[in-house]
């Protein structure tokens, strides 16, 4: 619970520092990049603590594996609870009153060549960066394995000193985040601007998640606690699985890193599909935290322009759920 007040206190100082300086938001372009390079440590650290963990590493092949099914259980658990939620509200395919014009619209008509280039662009960047995360995990799995042991005789020297790393390090990271939102100052204005709708949405693809996440702990070699854990991670591969691994589950945080990038990649590859297939609201859920940006380019092409408040709020709420669910599943 220390951790817990410690992460929203510094997102909400940063927050509120950074909504003073928007007038100088310019001066701040770096701000990306230094986020950039801390979620690259970050992912490093955990690859160390994953290679010098024999547990970790003699249980590799199936950690792939429950990420896999995991990743399966809760974006079938977000998407099943999604549509429930829209039916009782009384929305269609399209996230819109039933009654209203049915015919699915892929924005593509609507879509400039400058939007199409910038897309492709984002998507490009994706790719390179989820390239770069996975590559820095190897990294770190490979000295942790090869070079830690060396280093440390005892590895549980190495285990304590790189979980309090770890604790810095997503210090650091939600300071940035904070003062992001704050440099921007869009999420009052569009929490005012949105419907009930738009919460009820989000916090039915929470639940969903959750629950069959639970599920799915029945069945699994993870515990019930592990697998709610992991799946309240909703794609934040840089918080969720180093709070896990810091708690003393390093096979439940490297589960929980591996699912978090495979549903970000999940949405980014099928939000166009499942839009078209399934329902809007349903394409929205899939890829969690990353709604709210890099897959809201994809949302705007592939639904209707009102689907992108969703979007936002949809990456926002999940956001802002993960500090607090994540270490109270955890224990």
């Amino acid at each position: 619970m220390t951790l817990l007040l410690l992460y929203w206190a510094i997102m909400i100082i940063f927050y509120l520092i950074a909504s003073k300086l928007r007038a100088y938001e310019d001066k701040f372009g770096f701000i990306g990049s230094a986020l950039n390079v801390v979620i690259y440590v970050l992912v490093l650290i955990m690859g160390l603590r994953m290679g010098a963990n024999e547990e970790v590493i003699s249980s590799l092949g199936t950690i792939g594996v429950q990420a896999v099914f995991i990743t399966a259980f809760t974006v079938a658990g977000s998407m099943l609870a999604v549509t429930a939620m829209r039916k009782i509200l009384g929305l269609n395919r399209q996230g819109v009153p039933a009654g209203t014009d049915d015919v699915l619209n892929t924005g593509e008509e609507s879509e400039s060549d400058g939007d199409a280039e910038a897309e492709a662009s984002d998507s490009s960047g994706t790719v390179k960066t989820t390239i770069l995360i996975l590559s820095f995990v190897a990294l770190g799995m490979l000295l942790g394995y090869f070079v830690i042991p060396r280093i440390f005789a005892d590895t549980e020297v190495f285990q304590e000193m790189s979980g309090t790393w770890l604790v810095i390090g997503i210090c650091v990271l939600l300071g940035f985040v904070g003062f992001t939102m704050g440099l921007e100052g869009t999420v009052v204005k569009s929490l005012k601007t949105a419907g009930i709708n738009v919460f009820l949405i989000p916090m039915a693809a929470i639940a969903g998640s959750l629950i069959f996440g639970m599920l799915y702990g029945l069945i699994s070699p993870l515990s019930v606690r592990e697998a709610a854990a992991v799946s309240a991670g909703f794609g934040w591969y840089t918080f969720a699985p180093g709070v896990i691994a810091e708690a003393g589950h390093d096979l439940a945080g490297a589960v929980s890193f591996m699912h978090n990038v495979i549903r970000e990649t999940m949405g980014i590859i099928i939000i166009p599909v499942a839009a078209q297939k399934i329902g809007y609201l349903e394409a929205v859920s899939i890829p969690g935290v990353a709604a709210t940006d890099i897959c809201m380019p994809i949302v705007k092409r592939s639904c209707r322009p009102e689907t992108v408040i969703y979007s936002f709020c949809m990456g926002m709420i999940m956001n802002a759920a993960v500090p607090l669910l994540v270490p109270l599943l955890i224990g």
